[in-house]
């Protein structure tokens, strides 16, 4: 079913990304640069590649897991509306982690490096996310759903996903109160204080409304880290967060403390 997604999803990836660089230069303003649209497409290659890689793996521990759950599903419409409301819970839970633990950050940074805010940023993948993504889905598997189907239902978010990356489009009215949407993720991109760390969702905003971690778009988003890449090198984009990492680990310091740079939020440090 993934292979068969992947057939459509592509080419209509494609053309709306085109309509939108289209659009965009129409309009007067300038959506896309050249070298950050490639680092874009060579993170998505990355990640594509470590997804292939890890397919094996996410499918046999999957399928272990659900072979020994108690529970057993007919595949009727509840089924497929159940997964898809765990498995983007299970998203929201990892995006969580992914941004208040710091190791999972410095993988996870990519995806916001950029300063620019389009349909080819959906695409600038966390590089290495695919080798510990399943992990979060095995309660998944744990209650009974079939690995495929899981895996499927990722896509299908990921899809959705895609769409959101947009300034063309606006608010969605009382979309606004049930979907992630544009101008919710344009919230989760921005650098801007108020805006750190909210709107977690892929699908669904009501996971953030619940847990604290909505906030509605209101002053410009200004779009990347908080803290400027010295280059968008593709190497840079993929290791920035872990080389400073390294530097402040070779500080005099407590193990405690080590720990700390490793596992705290981004951003700690040990001398405030």
């Amino acid at each position: 079913m993934e292979v068969k997604l992947l057939s459509y999803t592509v080419p209509l990836f494609a053309f709306f990304i085109v309509l939108e660089i289209v659009i965009s230069a129409w309009l007067g303003y300038r959506a896309y640069r050249t070298k950050d649209t490639i680092v874009n497409l060579a993170c998505t290659s990355l990640n594509f590649g470590f997804d292939v890689l890890m397919r094996g793996v996410q499918l046999a521990v999957l399928t272990f897991v659900a072979v020994y759950s108690p529970f057993h599903w007919q595949k009727t419409w509840q089924y497929w509306v159940l997964l898809f409301l765990a498995e983007d819970l299970a998203y929201y839970t990892l995006h969580v982690v992914d941004h208040y633990c710091r190791f999972f950050w410095a993988i996870h940074i990519t995806h916001h490096s950029s300063e620019q805010f389009n349909l080819t940023v959906a695409i600038r993948s966390s590089v290495f996310q695919p080798l510990y993504r399943f992990f979060y889905f095995i309660p998944l598997a744990l209650v009974g759903f079939e690995a495929l189907d899981i895996l499927f239902m990722y896509a299908v978010s990921q899809t959705y996903g895609f769409f959101v990356h947009t300034e063309m489009v606006g608010k969605l009215g009382i979309l606004e109160y049930i979907l992630v949407t544009p101008s919710h993720h344009r919230v989760h991109h921005a650098s801007n204080e108020k805006y750190l760390d909210k709107n977690m969702g892929m699908v669904l905003i009501i996971w953030d409304r619940i847990f604290g971690t909505f906030r509605e778009e209101e002053e410009k988003p200004v779009y990347g880290i908080t803290t400027k890449m010295e280059s968008d090198n593709l190497y840079e984009v993929v290791t920035y967060e872990w080389k400073h990492m390294l530097k402040d680990l070779q500080q005099d310091i407590s193990w405690k403390q080590k720990l700390k740079y490793i596992f705290g939020r981004p951003g700690w440090r040990h001398d405030k």
